[in-house]
């Protein structure tokens, strides 16, 4: 489950996985591996020059087509279009240490103000001699304190897997310079000796709040060309592996 909540992240940003994409639903077949996603910004009408506040929705399955446990994703690395960028001005923020051992409503009571999203994962787990079985729970996105002046944001999940579990992790957002503004490389840990792996996920990320009397947004964008580009390179415990790049329409206004 624990390698559930970072992927979450990038599958999120990445909004496609290895091939070019149009807007809805995308299905990526690698061998016996099929990646689903769908998800996408709101509103898609943005600023030609200059940027507006957005809403970011994202859900996906994973699943070997033949029905056996999928391979478990072990790094993800995620470069994002310059045009947009991830605002945290004057945000409250939240610690690991907070959030340790915290049930979901436990974890909203100490770190509420810095909430960003929320969502569900869900994992499948197969242990020697059993049969496989799910497990899954409510995804709570938080706002970081920055690390060596980078943005952070930090992933809770409360589980049963089987017996009730908090996993707690975070992602280190990068800045980039070139056709993508912002990278994230995710190193995602084992879950049971790594016989877990992430098979759904949704979520949302929006916030709005006020800082020395000017409203802020987390999530920012423009669309100066008509497009939004993303590229991801991933790579499976099994070997296999993908890269590729990603489009969203957009339309420029103003």
């Amino acid at each position: 489950m624990r390698h559930a909540i970072a992927v979450l992240l990038a599958s999120a940003l990445v909004l496609g996985g290895v091939l070019i994409a149009a807007a809805g639903a995308e299905t990526v077949r690698i061998d016996n591996l099929v990646f689903t996603v769908d998800g996408g910004i709101t509103p898609t009408k943005l600023p030609k020059k200059g940027e507006a506040p957005i809403t970011l929705e994202v859900s996906g399955t994973i699943k070997n087509e033949d029905g056996t446990h999928p391979p478990a994703l072990k790094t993800l690395l995620l470069e994002f279009d310059k045009h947009g960028r991830l605002n945290t001005t004057g945000l409250p923020t939240c610690t690991v240490g907070k959030l340790q051992n915290t049930l979901t409503a436990q974890a909203k009571s100490v770190c509420g103000k810095a909430l960003i999203g929320s969502g569900r994962v869900s994992a499948d787990i197969a242990l020697p001699e059993q049969p496989p079985f799910g497990a899954s729970g409510p995804l709570l996105i938080f706002n970081g304190a920055p690390k060596g002046g980078k943005q952070v944001m930090i992933f809770h999940v409360h589980a049963h897997v089987p017996a009730p579990t908090t996993f707690v992790t975070t992602a280190v957002i990068s800045k980039t310079k070139g056709k993508y503004g912002t990278a994230a490389l995710i190193q995602i840990p084992n879950i049971v000796s790594g016989q877990g792996s992430l098979t759904a996920f949704r979520a949302k990320l929006h916030k709005t709040w006020t800082y020395k009397g000017k409203k802020q947004s987390l999530l920012l964008a423009g669309c100066p060309f008509g497009s939004l580009y993303a590229r991801g390179e991933f790579a499976f415990a099994d070997g296999t592996k993908g890269s590729g790049n990603v489009i969203r329409p957009c339309t420029p206004t103003g």
